[in-house]
């Protein structure tokens, strides 16, 4: 019980479990944030013409932590030149934000807001209830798969 304590906002129960993602066909809500990698802003938008696999997670989310090397080896394994990845936590602490992404090598690119899940406005827009959440966004910036199960994702590209 303590993860879905901790991962699950906004569920109403186990049956909720990963339903209410943004359907297949929508066009990817488009977020702008600064980071020390990007200090002058980042814009989702910027992207197009790449396909682009988005997590949303947090380091202090067990079944996130959980999925953390599956994460590393999806990007090793499918991170070339046509397709980005992009973490998006939900930390509200930069420096434990950031050692983690260090000690776990999560060299991809990176976002956080430092605002608390059920403030942000890029989780209402993608509709995320649970983390991790996983949205594969094509070139022309719309969603073709979206799920909460990293072997789902890895099945998409694997077709993909």
């Amino acid at each position: 019980m303590p993860c879905l304590v901790s991962c699950v906002f906004g569920g109403d129960s186990d049956d909720d479990y990963g339903t209410g993602l943004l359907q297949v066909g929508t066009v990817a809500p488009d977020f702008f944030i600064y980071t020390d990698d990007f200090p002058d802003g980042f814009a989702l938008s910027s992207l197009r013409g790449k396909n682009v696999v988005l997590e949303f997670w947090a380091s202090w989310c067990p079944d996130c932590q959980e999925a953390t090397a599956d994460m590393v080896d999806l990007y090793q394994s499918f991170g070339w030149d046509d397709m980005l990845f992009v973490g998006f936590s939900f930390d509200t602490d930069k420096d434990e934000w950031q050692s983690y992404i260090k000690d776990n090598e999560m060299d991809w690119i990176q976002c956080c807001e430092l605002t608390p899940w059920k403030d942000s406005k890029v989780a209402t827009a993608y509709n995320v209830k649970w983390i991790p959440t996983f949205y594969l966004i094509d070139k022309d910036g719309i969603v073709v798969f979206a799920t909460v199960d990293i072997s789902e994702m890895r099945e998409e590209l694997l077709n993909y």
